[in-house]
């Protein structure tokens, strides 16, 4: 007789069972989880899920447009040593990052490649150009997570689209 079955008094007409950790059951299944525990440990683990996940989310995010800024500053040092190469003057907007990589055609002052490949931003798709607002610059910048520029989800170097 082991130690629980000494605990337990059983009234041998009622099948009544008394007595600390006196389940009835056999041994094999007094150590089972309830079915109300495995729901409390549940429900546990899914409240600590939605505070955690959300700022590990927000870190991602926050470090994909981090990743993307580097690599528009990396691009647009690069469209400077172009204009360096060339008086000052940088390529047409249209064809300003292919002429990072090589050179246009009878452009004799081309001094590259001034990047290896194409840059892209954290979602792998390619930075873009555009004109600085009458400056005579290039203006590099990325379509964001949603691939379409003139959205509000587009990055430039800094924070203001400068």
């Amino acid at each position: 007789m082991n130690h629980r079955q000494r605990n337990c008094v059983r009234d041998q007409g009622q099948q009544r069972v008394t007595g600390i950790g006196c389940s009835g059951r056999s041994g094999a299944h007094q150590s089972a989880f309830t079915l109300v525990e495995v729901l409390l440990v549940l429900a546990i683990l899914a409240a600590i899920a939605s505070m955690v996940i959300p700022n590990l989310l927000n870190r991602q995010k926050t470090a994909n447009v981090d990743a993307t800024r580097i690599n528009i500053t990396a691009t647009e040092q690069a469209l400077k040593m172009y204009a360096i190469d060339h008086a000052g003057v940088y390529p047409d907007v249209r064809h300003a990052i292919d002429s990072l990589m090589q050179a246009p055609p009878q452009d004799y002052h081309w001094n590259g490649p001034y990047l290896e490949r194409a840059p892209t931003d954290a979602w792998g798709h390619n930075l873009r150009c555009r004109e600085a607002s009458g400056s005579g610059k290039l203006q590099v910048f990325s379509a964001g997570p949603d691939a379409r520029a003139e959205t509000e989800d587009d990055i430039f170097r800094d924070k203001t689209g400068r």
